[in-house]
């Protein structure tokens, strides 16, 4: 089952800040109400109600002819409107307001029954009417919602936007201040585990996250120095092997003519083994790490790469232009034509899908293929599909393991896959362009631009 949780970090960290906040945000929003805004309008309404009550009293006890001047000013001074006459206002209707709601309840417990308030629109005014009962007869008393002076819902908006506003950006502040330093730690082992050696990280900030940066530098140097030790033990190896090497190529060749053409054949083959075993050795424990992108035609170093070797099909388009570590690219290319020419006794195809954004090389082969749950784990060192160890049959396993630790260090990628038929794919996709090259980059040897069409079309299945 999917957890519901977002995926980063951050997004959690930010959740879970909202979700305390707003929730203290509203627990404290509800006991204010509650103890504070709810006191004040029940004494509001309980005031009111008492003086809208004598108010009606008092007009219908006063002689006629005093009754338009308090009516008056009861209009002028109080906002208050008297009717004594028991038709209705017209357009009367039910308009829910929580003060007015709340004064109907507190006019209910003064009279002993039940009232209900409406309104109406006079002048484009808004008025709240209610019948109260006199010993004189009804008065219906009304004022304008003008004279409550209050405004709950535009007043919770505002405060609801800014409480919300304050505590995403709070939230977000504490968020990126705890998940900043892991999310460069993140990248800085990224960098790692690709070869490469990172900036040391800044060692400040909490002591948590400060000890951590600290730890995370001094495994970085170890393993930096651990690797600079490999690559000398390996090379201090091959140095000492190779010099009892050479002493035994050099009795070979001092052999009496009359030895077995035979067996001295057999034994120059094995000391070429032996010496390829050795260069191949130290090559992967060399610092295989990023080196320096330059911008160049991939299709002119792909048929660098082919030469005149047979059994090899490559078939150059237009200039394709991309930023690309060449040494490196040669390495990988020619890792994997050499082994697609072992394990294939047909043709190899190179083919190449170009466009500004990245460049896919193809190399395909027909070959026994690769079984789908072995095509991580060929790219291991020393990992062989083939068990006999034999170099005719298998080689040494280590061309396939050059050829992705280049790629990662230099942003490429590579995969395989089967190949409709019976074989296998090896695509290389090299690093995605920034921006599109200008057109004079891309030009031919004739100065024409090429088209903004790919190099070659879609890799087809078959």
């Amino acid at each position: 089952m999917p957890s519901l949780l977002p995926s980063s970090l951050f997004a959690r960290v930010l959740l879970t800040l909202v979700l305390t906040f707003g929730s203290f945000a509203l627990i404290t929003f509800f006991t204010v109400v509650y103890y504070a805004l709810f006191p004040v309008v029940q004494r509001s309404t309980a005031d009111l109600a008492a003086f809208m009550e004598l108010s009606a009293r008092t007009l219908v006890q006063l002689p006629e002819d005093m009754q338009p001047d308090y009516h008056d000013k009861l209009l002028d001074d109080y906002q208050l409107w008297l009717r004594p006459e028991p038709e209705a206002p017209k357009d009367l209707h039910d308009y829910y307001f929580p003060y007015v709601q709340r004064l109907s309840e507190a006019l209910s417990e003064r009279a002993g029954a039940k009232v209900r308030m409406q309104s109406n629109v006079i002048d484009d005014k808004r008025w709240f009417w209610v019948e109260l009962e006199t010993p004189q007869g009804q008065v219906w008393a009304g004022f304008p919602r003008d004279r409550i002076n209050t405004k709950p819902m535009e007043g919770l908006f505002i405060i609801s936007t800014l409480a919300l506003l304050l505590l995403v950006v709070t939230a977000s502040v504490l968020a990126r201040r705890v998940t900043s330093p892991l999310t460069r730690l993140a990248r800085a082992a990224e960098e790692v585990a690709k070869g490469r050696s990172p900036e040391p990280l800044p060692e400040s900030g909490p002591r948590e996250l400060a000890d951590l940066a600290r730890q995370f530098n001094e495994t970085s140097q170890q393993v930096r120095e651990l690797l600079a030790d490999r690559t000398v033990l390996l090379a201090g190896i091959s140095h000492d092997l190779r010099t009892p090497l050479t002493r035994l190529r050099l009795a070979l060749e001092m052999l009496p003519r009359q030895t077995d053409p035979g067996l001295k054949e057999r034994m120059e083959r094995d000391l070429e083994e032996m010496n390829a075993q050795i260069s191949q050795a130290v090559e992967l424990g060399r610092t295989l790490g990023a080196g320096e992108r330059q911008r160049l035609d991939i299709g002119r170093l792909v048929a660098e790469v082919v030469g005149g070797r047979p059994r090899i099909v490559w078939q150059p388009g237009r200039p394709c232009i991309q930023a690309v570590n060449a040494m490196a690219l040669r390495r990988i290319l020619g890792n994997l034509i050499e082994n697609a020419l072992r394990y294939s006794q047909a043709q190899v195809e190179l083919r190449m899908d170009c466009n500004y954004r990245a460049a896919v090389i193809f190399v395909l082969d027909r070959g026994p293929g690769i079984p789908e749950a072995e095509r991580e784990a060929v790219f291991r060192p020393f990992y062989r599909l083939e068990r006999s160890r034999n170099r005719r049959t298998g080689g040494s396993g280590l061309g396939l393991a050059v050829a992705r630790q280049l790629a990662v260090a230099n942003n490429m990628e590579i995969h395989l896959s089967s190949r409709v038929g019976g074989g296998t794919v090896a695509s290389v996709r090299l690093p995605p362009e920034d921006e599109p090259p200008d057109d004079e980059a891309l030009a031919d040897d004739d100065g024409a631009a090429p088209s903004a069409a790919p190099v070659a079309p879609p890799l087809p299945v078959a």
